[in-house]
């Protein structure tokens, strides 16, 4: 979003989506053969430079090279009823006057007109296209090329559809990938809400996974129950050692403003992939079956990504405090999903994708064909819009898309180990408390 600058009017409000259901979006673009008569197209070499305010370009939009920056504004423009008036002198974008262009969304406007952005390569739905900013550049757009009606060396009628409909085509997969990040994002922004809210059950009020999948979806309660009262907690200079386990069989104690991190994280994956319609798509059974497999891999992934965004190396929870650690096996096992995410300096975008590729799992044993089917789709569109994100925004694209796809492999490694850790050490102890005290939800995950 645009900060203020030049222009008359206030920034354009975002954009609202629905939730908690996230929509399949994505379909397969069409084969299409080429043309032998059709001009040749050079674009085989990436545009380096965006052509409306200088900065790195990201390909080709709207028939311009330019960045997703220019091409979400103009983009948002077109499909608004506001408009702009420069208070300076209307050269805010003109590059060869100065090196950095102004804040003026008026003259960012005008310089992506200019510089030839077209309106007719946007596929909008009905009620955009009848924004009063889209009919008007449209219009001038085509007076600007008006066609000759005895010029008989222009394209047939054939050929004028058929080059519009690949453009047409090719704006649609860019703009329902750019619709599923978004979304993606702003369920994230939800999630880490959830996290961060007051709202924060005794483990006795929750059912096992079966009956916690039937329930109504908790990550609208952030909203009602509001921030944890007094976090971030003091920071702790160094982790706490893992407290060793009692000779009387209880179960640790309930504290309204702490929460505990291995059931609320595992609670928070649940709900995370009950957003998506896909999963609602699913049997029962078979959708036990997959949270049974993968939530535990997706807590990890999302601890590992908010710790490395807090720039540490050591988990850290969402109310300051570090998480217990023990040399050994059992600290190692916790944190080895961290050093990858720095490593390859993970991305907001890629950890989103990241993630619903992790949820997205058909090779999960005993599902359904149905399931496998519903899955293995699912995970195509993520996949396909997370090679693209990285051809478009790294250097060396391709190998940053192998190293983060191979951390699926490395978080299912990973819950494999902590599982058996879990029934080596922990599961012992956890069969003597008492079933009031016990937590059933961590048990069917990490018994499974």
């Amino acid at each position: 979003m645009e900060p203020p600058g030049c222009s008359k009017v206030s920034s354009v409000d975002s954009i609202d989506f629905d939730f908690p259901e996230l929509p399949s979006i994505i379909q397969k673009e069409p084969n299409r053969t080429a043309r032998s008569e059709s001009p040749a197209r050079q674009r085989h070499q990436r545009p380096s430079e965006c052509s409306i305010c200088g900065k790195t370009a990201n390909g080709y939009h709207y028939d311009v090279p330019s960045c997703n920056g220019c091409k979400t504004f103009f983009r948002r423009l077109c499909v608004s009823e506001k408009s702009f008036i420069c208070k300076a002198g209307g050269d805010c974008f003109n590059l060869t006057k100065r090196k950095v262009p102004l804040k003026c969304r008026a003259c960012r406007y005008e310089k992506c007109i200019s510089e030839g952005m077209n309106p007719n390569a946007m596929l909008l739905d009905e009620k955009e296209a009848t924004a009063e900013n889209f009919k008007k550049l449209k219009k001038r757009v085509n007076q600007s090329n008006p066609k000759d009606p005895d010029d008989d060396s222009g394209e047939d009628i054939e050929h004028q559809i058929e080059k519009k409909q690949v453009i047409k085509d090719v704006a649609c997969i860019e703009n329902k990938m750019q619709k599923l990040v978004d979304m993606l994002n702003y369920l994230e922004r939800k999630v880490t809400k959830f996290r961060m809210s007051a709202y924060n059950p005794h483990w006795s009020t929750l059912p096992g996974l079966e009956a916690f999948l039937l329930l109504e979806n908790k990550i609208s309660l952030a909203d009602r129950s509001g921030p944890m009262p007094g976090w971030p907690l003091k920071t702790q200079s160094s982790p706490p050692k893992i407290p060793e386990f009692g000779k009387k069989p209880t179960g640790p104690a309930y504290s309204p403003d702490q929460k505990c991190w291995i059931l609320y994280d595992l609670m928070v994956s649940i709900e995370y992939a009950k957003t998506f319609m896909f999963f609602h798509q699913l049997d029962s059974r078979d959708r036990l079956v997959l949270m049974r497999y993968v939530a535990l891999a997706l807590m990890n992934l999302h601890i590992s990504y908010f710790t490395v965004a807090k720039k540490y190396d050591t988990i850290i929870h969402p109310d300051g405090k570090l998480a217990p650690m023990k040399k050994g096996m059992v600290y190692a096992e916790t944190v080895m999903s961290i050093a990858p995410l720095i490593r390859c300096e993970i991305q907001e975008t890629e950890f989103v994708l990241l993630k619903a590729i992790c949820l997205c799992n058909p090779a999960v044993p005993d599902l359904s064909q149905h399931a496998q089917e519903i899955l293995g789709r699912e995970r195509e569109q993520y996949a396909d819009a997370l090679f693209d994100h990285c051809l478009r925004n790294r250097k060396d694209g391709p190998s940053q898309f192998a190293e983060l796809i191979g951390m699926v492999d490395l978080l299912e490694r990973q819950q494999r180990m902590q599982k058996d850790l879990h029934l080596l050490h922990v599961a012992p102890f956890v069969s003597k408390i008492p079933q009031k005290d016990k937590m059933l939800l961590v048990d069917d995950i990490m018994n499974f």
